[in-house]
């Protein structure tokens, strides 16, 4: 078995046997807490959180697929960059989905935007320093310039409108749909050229 697939099950198999152990030492009751469906006063309750997560844990996905492509000996930078993709936007789906760094914010007592902000900026250092942009065919850039725009609208939105200004709430949640869904067609665009390359190997 390759190393992401046993990690993978062994990832699973600690989830399991950690929600098998709550349930014995509480009750089903709270353990439903964990396996209850996301359930809401209206159908398609928390919609967007969802598309927003499923896109950005799609984007590590296709992140992880171009780490099967490649050659890690010969392509380093590119193996780093791809690591540092498909950790970032696993945890990005998993802050997005839990709240994370609303959480974070409430604890240390600071607007929580800054926190993403600073993910933001964690991004451009991947992306400066391992990203080989200019390699990259023109789709790639433009994804990614597009997704880093709505990022910040988003940010901005979050960290500077009035919370009751008219359409504030769709414009900051919005604008991370589109993107998240820039952001995985960055991914995409990235995948295809690795596919191609590949292909011509073989």
């Amino acid at each position: 078995m390759n190393t992401p697939r046993l990690l993978l099950f062994s990832l699973l198999a600690i989830y399991t046997l950690l929600l098998m152990g709550i349930e014995a030492t509480t009750s089903q009751d709270y353990v439903r807490n964990y396996f209850i469906d996301i359930e809401g006063p209206v159908f398609f309750y928390a919609i967007n959180t969802t598309l927003c997560a499923t896109l950005l844990w799609l984007t590590a996905l296709l992140f992880g697929v171009c780490l099967q492509l490649i050659d890690k000996q010969q392509q380093r930078q590119d193996y780093l960059f791809y690591w540092s993709q498909l950790l970032l936007f696993t945890y990005l789906g998993a802050d997005d989905r839990f709240a994370i760094h609303e959480a974070i914010g409430l604890w240390i007592r600071h607007n929580d935007a800054y926190l993403i902000l600073g993910l933001g900026l964690l991004e451009i250092v991947f992306l400066a320093t391992l990203g080989n942009l200019s390699k990259r065919p023109r789709p790639v850039r433009f994804y990614l310039y597009s997704g880093a725009i709505l990022f910040a609208t988003m940010v901005i939105i979050d960290a500077k409108f009035p919370s009751q200004m008219f359409l504030r709430l769709s414009l900051e949640d919005l604008s991370k749909l589109w993107a998240c869904l820039c952001l995985t067609l960055f991914a995409w665009e990235i995948l295809r050229q690795e596919l191609n390359r590949f292909k011509t190997k073989v």
